[in-house]
């Protein structure tokens, strides 16, 4: 299997399969130098993982993979998605209109997508040939998806600096929110965001209406000296 094209899927038994690949990405959430984390894996399905334990050699915080979804938090039960039906406002139209605010034009692109617009994680994933990782989603994807992961984490996203090619943030995030994003974007990666946000700095605005903003990240602000 690729590792460009199997990012990682639900399985029959209602949870995902996370591909080995993906805990490249991944980082402890909590706010020390960046480490990568030390995966011990239960069970696993080909380059799968299915059950498993990540753990962070800084702090030793330890962090359960179950179902295929890794929690990057304190998770219980209760953080868990849905697995009711996704929302009515899985369309194709929305899906299309994600990826291209995101501009996921090349197949081995990898974007965030946070919340309730993670629930269509599998839809962009389709339209797009992108990897997407489902953060925080409120509902298990209801179709075997090869390009989707999913994470649960908190405030701090649990990824890589300069590892992804796009987020898109739910309605109604926070500002503070934006300096997450920023970390872990790719130089010319793109920011989707509530329209009420302003944006400066190394975030150069490329269109706005009356739900989104959306902006490029131009790279890492340099200082000058003589």
């Amino acid at each position: 299997m690729s590792p460009l094209k199997n990012f990682g899927y639900r399985t029959a038994e209602s949870g995902y399969r996370l591909y080995i690949e993906l805990i490249d990405l991944l980082r402890c959430p909590r706010d020390h130098e960046e480490s990568w984390l030390v995966a011990a894996f239960h069970k696993m399905e080909g380059r799968f993982v299915i059950e498993g334990r990540l753990g962070c050699p800084l702090c030793s915080g330890s962090y359960e993979i179950s179902g295929g979804i890794a929690y990057l938090r304190d998770a219980t039960a209760s953080d868990s998605p849905s697995l009711e039906p996704g929302q009515s406002r899985e369309t194709e139209d929305e899906a299309m209109r994600i990826a291209a605010m995101l501009g996921l034009i090349k197949p081995a692109a990898v974007a965030v997508l946070v919340g309730m617009d993670a629930d269509i994680a599998g839809e962009v994933s389709e339209l797009s040939n992108a990897r997407i990782v489902s953060l925080n989603s409120t509902s298990v994807q209801s179709r075997e998806r090869e390009n989707v992961a999913a994470v649960m984490s908190g405030a701090r996203f649990p990824f890589a600096a300069a590892s992804v090619d796009g987020v898109m943030l739910e309605r109604g995030s926070s500002a503070s929110v934006v300096a997450e994003c920023v970390r872990v974007l790719r130089t010319g990666g793109r920011l989707v965001a509530d329209a009420s946000l302003s944006l400066a700095g190394n975030l150069r605005e490329l269109a706005r209406d009356e739900r989104y903003v959306v902006a490029e990240f131009t790279g890492p602000l340099l200082s000058l000296t003589r």
